[in-house]
């Protein structure tokens, strides 16, 4: 009996070590399995945490792009507003500048690292664009600026020209107008009137009406050494008392740039020299009695004028 309960007690001894032994395997599984555990959470902790960091870095690194590129662009924008007249001249230049803000802009805008990263760097290429249209601005206002000068100096130039040149032509037009004045004839002794032949065909001088049969008009044309020597045209306009113009046609001559009805013409040839004339007019029907005005003129001028009172 005694050797029973021994072995009963050492089979429940080898019973209670294998539970025992049991235990600890679970416990050392379940110790291990939390380990594994543990450092899973551990691992993916700092993976986050980096990843985290790697954000931030990242959404730090967009902004600060962007900020940068809103100050060039700010400052391309200021450039361009002062110097508005030569932007037209660098206009693509001007345009490159533009496309490469808007490329910078949507690489800023993906939030990649890689594009972030290629962002700074055409970033650094857009202020040296920048730069060089500065540059070229400078270049060209400086160019600008002494076309300028030079316009000025040049407009000065011409006014001063111009002054002269008005200056010149005045002096042209009222010499001319002497020169013109000069040239016109002048004459003296003019006296007008009426004649009659007799049977001998000497000629006398009458102021009685139905006796006259010629009016005759003479002067002296003085010396002019400024007009034309040449043939020259003399038309003599002889006035009646009833005021119409004596003539027997239609033809005219122009005085002032109106035409007018003249009673008789005659030509000479003048030397410069004093010139003595005498120009008849037979009416061919008997005169009115009255006063007869005498009108003669050379050139477009009146050089002479007398009237003869028939009785």
């Amino acid at each position: 009996m005694e050797d029973s309960n021994n072995e009963f007690a050492r089979a429940d001894k080898r019973e209670q070590n294998s539970r025992r032994a049991l235990v600890f395997v679970v416990i050392a599984i379940l110790l291990g399995v939390n380990g594994l555990l543990l450092w899973q959470f551990f691992d993916k902790k700092s993976h986050l945490e980096e990843v985290s960091r790697s954000l931030e870095s990242t959404s730090a690194e967009r902004d600060a792009l962007s900020a940068e590129l809103q100050r060039v662009k700010a400052e391309f924008e200021k450039i361009n507003q002062e110097n508005s007249s030569l932007q037209s001249q660098l206009l693509s230049k001007d345009e490159e500048i533009k496309s490469k803000m808007a490329q910078i802009r949507r690489m800023i805008e993906s939030g990649d690292a890689v594009q972030l990263k290629a962002a700074r760097q055409e970033l650094e290429r857009l202020k040296s664009m920048n730069q060089l249209y500065v540059l070229q601005l400078d270049s060209l206002k400086g160019a600008n600026e002494q076309l300028l000068s030079q316009n000025e100096s040049l407009n000065n130039m011409i006014t001063v020209e111009k002054n002269k040149s008005s200056t010149l032509e005045m002096e042209n037009t009222v010499l001319s107008k002497r020169v013109a004045a000069a040239s016109v004839l002048k004459t003296t002794s003019v006296k007008s009137s009426g004649v009659r032949y007799k049977n001998s065909g000497r000629e006398t001088e009458t102021n009685k009406a139905s006796s006259v049969q010629k009016i005759k008009t003479c002067f002296t044309i003085l010396e002019n050494t400024v007009t034309t020597a040449g043939s020259k045209d003399v038309f003599v306009k002889i006035t009646a008392p009833d005021g119409s113009v004596m003539t027997n046609n239609s033809e005219t001559f122009t005085v002032g740039g109106q035409a007018s009805l003249y009673t008789v013409k005659d030509s000479f040839d003048y030397d410069n020299k004093e010139t003595n004339m005498c120009i008849y007019w037979e009416k061919g029907s008997p005169f009115a009695q009255g006063k007869y005005t005498i009108e003669v003129y050379c050139e477009g001028t009146m050089i002479a004028g007398t009237s003869v009172e028939l009785k």
